[in-house]
């Protein structure tokens, strides 16, 4: 990952969303259409670097599959980022707030963030979601 844009390894994002979130492949289809794909030499990329492109993207899938792909997404930021960095701290902020938004219209998905949150609390150091600071 570069420091100025958000990157995951397409391999990585498309193992969490077809294995542990179970889209279907047309649904990581959509959601990766939303982000920029980059290929170079160390390999093949998903890019957070389009915001006009998320917006436009946002009606072609339902919200509850849009935010399966985000988890995937900062889950493989998170799982790539050195521990303490700003990366994984903008990760885990951004899982924090996607399990704030699904716990009213998407509770399956809160409760799969509240155990991945469980599961990884020896990595970010906070014990809840609703800790501040570890």
């Amino acid at each position: 990952m570069t420091s100025s844009t958000i990157m995951v390894m397409q391999s990585d994002l498309y193992e969490a969303l077809k294995g542990a979130l179970q889209l279907t492949l047309d649904d990581v289809e959509h959601f990766t259409s939303m982000l920029e794909y980059i290929e170079d030499a160390t390999g093949e990329w998903f890019a957070l670097t389009n915001y006009l492109s998320l917006v436009q993207h946002c009606e072609v899938i339902k919200p509850e599959t849009t935010q399966k792909g985000w988890f995937g997404f900062w889950m493989c930021v998170f799982n790539n980022s050195e521990s303490g960095s700003r990366l994984e701290l903008e990760s885990v902020g951004a899982i924090r707030n996607l399990y704030y938004l699904c716990r009213h219209d998407n509770e399956e998905l809160a409760d799969a963030i509240t155990v991945w949150w469980e599961q990884t609390e020896q990595l970010h150091g906070c014990k809840t979601l609703q800790e501040i600071d570890g």
